[in-house]
């Protein structure tokens, strides 16, 4: 903020002409309180990112789309957000590294991948945060990421060929409205020919979760 040539201030005595939220471990009632003031005065609101939780190893704690929820609701104002899934940071890290096909890498369906769909950019979804195979697997068309993998290790190896439900020694079939996965292989190439019969299968839609049970169950052994 003082780089771009503002200055921060911590009540709305002040006048602020913008509230701008990110996460702070420290983050007080007090501040929440002149935040909802401010806006409440009229002052833009502005969140650096909308997302709801952030994995640790301890579990997944609150993250900053929680936390912006308290002054969304005591105002009845919705913030403009920065980060994903909204386009300006991602479009901004594009001027700033020349970036002409980047990849979006992450671990959160309505965020990375979402943010990647707003900007018409490929996507990598690793399963190490997060989204589940049963999430990526019941997506709707804006969360499906254009790669699955398990974790950053992909992206330095060749990434196999995915077509008609089948990759490595997978196929993926549906059999009286349920999802089957047939051969073996890998636990990621299973889950990418499911992801592929799933998603041909519900087209602008999107599947239940009871549809891929079995899918599930064939990859979590």
């Amino acid at each position: 903020v003082r780089a771009r040539g503002l200055r921060p201030v911590s009540t709305a005595f002040e006048a602020p002409v913008a509230v701008v939220q990110g996460i702070a471990p420290g983050l007080s009632y007090g501040l929440l309180a002149e935040g909802a003031l401010a806006v409440r005065q009229g002052a833009w609101f502005v969140a650096s990112n909308g997302d709801s939780t952030m994995p640790t190893g301890r579990g997944e704690l609150p993250g900053n789309g929680a936390m912006v929820r308290a002054i969304a609701t005591a105002t009845g104002v919705e913030p403009v957000y920065a980060g994903k899934p909204d386009p300006p940071l991602h479009r901004e890290s594009m001027i700033r590294t020349g970036a002409r096909r980047p990849l979006v890498v992450g671990d959160r369906l309505d965020t990375d991948i979402e943010g990647a769909s707003n900007a018409g950019v490929e996507s990598l979804l690793v399963l190490t945060g997060v989204a589940t195979a049963a999430d990526v697997l019941t997506a709707e068309p804006r969360h499906r990421p254009t790669f699955v993998a398990e974790d950053l290790g992909a992206l330095h190896t060749d990434y196999p060929e995915v077509r008609d439900g089948a990759c490595g020694g997978w196929q993926a079939r549906w059999r009286a409205g349920v999802l089957q996965l047939e051969g073996d292989g890998s636990r990621i190439d299973g889950l990418r020919a499911a992801c592929d019969a799933a998603w041909a299968a519900a087209g602008e839609g999107r599947v239940e979760e009871d549809a891929v049970k079995p899918v599930l169950e064939r990859i979590a052994g």
